[in-house]
């Protein structure tokens, strides 16, 4: 991946912007608000950024509390691990992983969208990423960030035809996030669109190609392994999920309107940020998923962003729907489209975007609920 000087100092502008802006509003907000200092790193160790770290410094476990952490996948943990033993703390450690991770996702989706549209297009892309209301997930010591430079960068090879990179991306896109196998459609559909453009390769090139497609499900593989080997089963993450998260698949509908009917018996703030965040984000993931159908957009990425929110919507209880949002990666080139053709628009986003991106940090920072 080869970036011209001037937009990789464009990105890294846009990007350690963004992060200082967090950094020093956190903090701020924390000792205005409680009246009290602050640890630095604490104010990001959050919430599943708790689990992580514990999963990091010991394991899965099949008793006690800590056994419902195996709904979390292995390889962001192991990252985590590793950078522990250069580092010593294991809650820097995840900050460091996180950022650098994200960092390197923002380079990747630049490329991406480098491939259909405009310099200023690709770099509008990066910053609404880097602003998106959720997008202090990118910083914290959660796995947005990793599986997103994985996601991305396995896009970016498979557009090149390099599918045996891609594969190895998906894979341990799989290892990080379970809706890294959305990926294997994606690209399958990918592959053949490409098929039809170009004159076919020999036979054995093409099994050698789909081979690497295939190779993005060892990622899971890996975890149910990690499963059957801590409890026996390959499949005892669904059990603890429905235990602890209370997450049961379910048409999406089912979660819209559990989401809805929040709204009117919830406690005055969860009504906010358990029933409608909830529902607006579903909707509105829904909604830029159908808007990028009618936009043209690249067809495979439109078919990540509808499997992607399928899986995050398809339960009976919506729970983190802005998070997984920020996901939808080739949303953030459709933004970046729109406000290349409306000036208005690149206003008004960016506007939303920071003031709710403020927010919700706030909020998080703050140990309070904030997806």
């Amino acid at each position: 991946m080869a970036i011209e000087k001037k937009a990789l100092v464009e990105i890294s502008a846009i990007v350690l912007a963004i992060k200082l802006f967090a950094f020093i509003l956190a903090p701020v907000a924390w000792i205005v608000l409680q009246n009290q200092s602050c640890d630095f790193i604490s104010l990001w160790n959050r919430w599943d950024a708790l689990n992580y770290v514990e999963i990091a410094k010991n394991g899965y476990t099949a008793v006690g509390e800590t056994r419902y952490f195996i709904a979390h996948l292995p390889l962001y943990p192991f990252m985590i691990r590793l950078a522990a033993a250069a580092v010593g703390n294991y809650e820097l450690a995840a900050l460091i992983v996180s950022n650098l991770a994200s960092l390197f996702a923002c380079f990747y989706l630049y490329q991406l969208a480098r491939i259909d549209y405009s310099e200023s297009t690709a770099l509008k892309s990066v910053f609404f990423f880097s602003i998106f209301p959720t997008s202090y997930f990118l910083i914290a010591g959660y796995t947005e960030s990793l599986f997103l430079l994985l996601a991305i960068g396995c896009f970016y090879y498979a557009r090149k035809a390099k599918w045996s990179v891609a594969g190895v991306l998906g894979a341990l896109a799989a290892a990080t996030r379970m809706t890294g196998l959305v990926l294997v459609p994606s690209l399958l559909w990918e592959y053949y669109a490409q098929r039809a453009e170009h004159p076919k390769p020999p036979v054995a090139q093409r099994l050698k190609d789909l081979t690497y497609i295939g190779m993005i499900s060892l990622g899971l593989l890996l975890y149910l392994t990690v499963n059957y080997w801590v409890f026996g089963t390959p499949f005892a993450f669904i059990e603890m999920q429905r235990e602890h998260w209370f997450r049961q698949l379910a048409p999406p509908w089912e979660g819209l309107v559990g989401a809805l009917l929040a709204i009117f018996w919830r406690e005055p703030s969860e009504k906010l940020m358990v029933g409608g965040a909830e529902l607006l984000f579903g909707i509105f993931g829904l909604v830029c998923i159908m808007y990028a159908v009618g936009s043209k957009l690249h067809p495979s990425y439109t078919i990540y962003m509808l499997f992607t929110w399928l899986m995050a919507a398809s339960t009976r209880f919506w729970l983190s729907m802005p998070r997984y949002t920020l996901s939808l990666f080739p949303l953030f080139m459709v933004f970046a489209v729109v406000a290349d053709k409306r000036q208005e628009w690149h206003y008004v986003m960016t506007i939303a975007f920071l003031l709710f991106f403020s927010f919700f940090l706030i909020l998080f920072t703050q140990g309070r609920w904030a997806f």
